[in-house]
């Protein structure tokens, strides 16, 4: 039986394999200029165990669990996802697309388990 987690690929050789075609000399003779890599907010995971998953909802697959971490963090949303509950009270629906600051994949993280985290102020929303 296989195993329903991934794991994340390093985002340095997607960039690699990707520049090809990104920036591949018939683009740049074609006049089209390479993509520029999305601005991001740098956000810290407070909690332990808290699983990165492939869409923002609890029922998606489990990319990743981590604990006491920095991430890269490029938007949130509130659209089509499962609201989590809050410890200071209630449920909160935003989650962020995030990367490890190290690289890999997008992976979701509820914002409950990110510092400031009902919908944080800097991170545009998806």
């Amino acid at each position: 039986m296989k195993s329903s987690k991934r794991l994340l690929v390093g985002a340095a050789t997607l960039a690699m394999a990707m520049s090809g075609l990104l920036c591949s000399p018939a683009a740049q003779a074609a006049g089209q200029t390479p993509v520029q890599p999305a601005a991001r907010k740098t956000v810290y995971v407070y909690a332990t165990d808290v699983h990165l998953r492939a869409a923002p909802n609890t029922s998606a697959a489990i990319l990743a669990t981590v604990s006491h971490i920095y991430l890269y963090d490029y938007c949130q949303t509130n659209k089509n996802t499962t609201a989590v509950p809050d410890p200071n009270g209630g449920t909160n629906p935003w989650w962020s697309k995030v990367t490890l600051t190290t690289g890999s994949d997008f992976a979701w993280v509820s914002n409950v388990y990110l510092q400031d985290g009902r919908k944080i102020s800097g991170v545009p929303d998806c």
